[in-house]
C-alpha cells in the first residue's frame, strides 16, 4: 500500500465543493454550517468528517481541509491567504473555474473513447462466433485461445492505469522515479507531459504570488502541483539558487528546463517590472491553451483510430473463421 497524502479529488466533484463553498461563503453562512449541508458524493463523505475532527483539534479551515484530504495543498494555502486578507469567496469562486474547465476536457475525452472501446470488446468477444457455431472451433478454444488472452491484455491495461493514477499521490519510491525520467521521453506525448507539469507550476506560483505569498514560501507548494517527480527534482534546485542571491528568471535558467523557452522571457519582464504574477498567469494561460488543443486533438483522432483498429479486427477475425468459405468435408480431404 502506497503511503503518502490522500488522493485529490476528481475535479468534477473539486469543482461542485468550492462552487457550493462559495455560494455559502456570500450567503454569509459560518463555515461549521457549511460542513453540516455541503454536498459530496458519498465515498467522498469521509473527507467531511476528517475535517470537522481537524476543525475540534483546533486547526483552522485550510490546514484542517489539507489534512482531510478535502483540499490540496495549493488550494489550502489560497484558502488560507484569502481567509486572513478577508472573505475566501472570490478564492473559492476561482478554484471552481479551474477544476470546471479541467473535468470538461477529461469528460470529453472520456465520452470520444467510450464507443470505440466498446466496439473493440465486441469485436474481440463476437469475431470467433461464427467459426464456434460452424464447429470450426472448441468452445474451450474459443475460451483459452481468443478470450483468455485478451482478459490478460485487460488486466495489464488496468494495473498500467492504476500505476499512473497512483502517481498523483505523491508517494516517493525509485521506480516512480525511473518511470517518470522515461515518460518526457516518449514520442508526442513525452514533451507534453513536461508542459502540462510547467504549467501546473507556474500557475500555481502566480496565483501564490497573488494573493500576496513570499516567493520563497510559494515555491515549495507550487511544486505540490508537479507530478513528474523528475521535473519536480529538478524545480527544487530553484529556491535554494534563489536564497543564493540569484533571480527567479535566473534560476529558472540554469535549470535548462525543455519547454521553459517562453516563461523565461515573461518571467524577466515581470520581474522587472513588478508584475510577476500577471506574467506567469500569462504564460499559464497560452500554455493551457497549446494543451487543449493538444487534448482536442487526442479527443478527435483516439476514436478515429479505435474505429478502424475495431473494423480490422472484426474483418480479420470474419476472414479467418473460415464461416463463410466453402470447404469440403472432412472425409473428402
Amino acid at each position: 500500500m502506497l503511503n503518502g497524502p490522500p488522493m485529490p479529488m476528481k475535479f468534477n466533484v473539486r469543482a461542485d465543493l468550492f462552487g457550493q463553498l462559495a455560494a455559502m461563503e456570500e450567503a454569509g453562512l459560518p463555515f461549521d454550517r457549511v460542513l453540516a449541508i455541503v454536498h459530496l458524493p458519498p465515498n467522498e463523505r469521509g473527507r467531511l468528517e476528517g475535517i470537522r475532527k481537524w476543525i475540534r483539534l483546533g486547526l483552522g479551515i485550510a490546514d484542517a481541509g489539507q489534512r482531510s484530504g478535502l483540499f490540496t495543498p495549493l488550494e489550502a494555502t489560497l484558502v488560507r491567504t484569502a481567509t486572513l486578507s478577508g472573505s475566501p469567496a472570490r478564492t473559492y469562486r476561482l478554484i471552481a473555474d479551474q477544476c470546471s474547465r479541467r473535468a470538461a476536457r477529461v469528460r470529453a475525452i472520456k465520452s470520444r473513447a467510450a464507443l470505440p472501446a466498446v466496439m473493440i470488446a465486441i469485436s474481440i468477444i463476437l469475431g470467433p462466433v461464427p467459426n464456434l457455431v460452424t464447429g470450426g472451433l472448441t468452445l474451450t478454444s474459443y475460451l483459452t485461445k481468443h478470450l483468455l488472452p485478451w482478459v490478460g491484455v485487460g488486466v495489464i491495461a488496468y494495473l498500467l492505469f492504476e500505476v499512473l493514477r497512483r502517481r498523483q499521490r505523491g508517494a516517493y519510491s525509485s521506480w516512480r522515479i525511473r518511470l517518470d525520467g522515461v515518460l518526457p521521453f516518449v514520442p508526442m506525448f513525452g514533451p507534453m507531459e513536461v508542459r502540462r507539469n510547467l504549467r501546473d507550476f507556474f500557475d500555481g506560483m502566480a496565483l501564490l504570488l497573488e494573493a500576496g505569498v513570499p516567493i520563497l514560501q510559494a515555491l515549495p507548494i507550487a511544486l505540490d502541483a508537479v507530478r513528474n517527480q523528475a521535473l519536480k527534482s529538478q524545480l527544487a534546485q530553484i529556491k535554494p539558487r534563489i536564497e543564493a542571491g540569484m533571480s527567479f528568471w535566473q534560476a529558472i535558467a540554469e535549470l535548462a528546463l525543455f519547454g521553459c523557452t517562453q516563461a523565461f522571457g515573461l518571467i524577466r519582464t515581470g520581474e522587472a517590472s513588478g508584475t510577476l504574477p500577471r506574467m506567469l498567469l500569462r504564460y499559464s494561460e497560452a500554455e493551457t491553451a497549446a494543451i487543449d488543443r493538444f487534448d482536442d486533438l487526442v479527443a478527435e483522432w483516439m476514436p478515429r483510430l479505435a474505429y478502424t483498429s475495431a473494423a480490422l479486427l472484426v474483418a480479420y477475425s470474419v476472414i479467418h473463421s473460415g464461416a463463410f468459405m466453402p470447404s469440403l468435408p472432412q472425409e473428402l480431404r
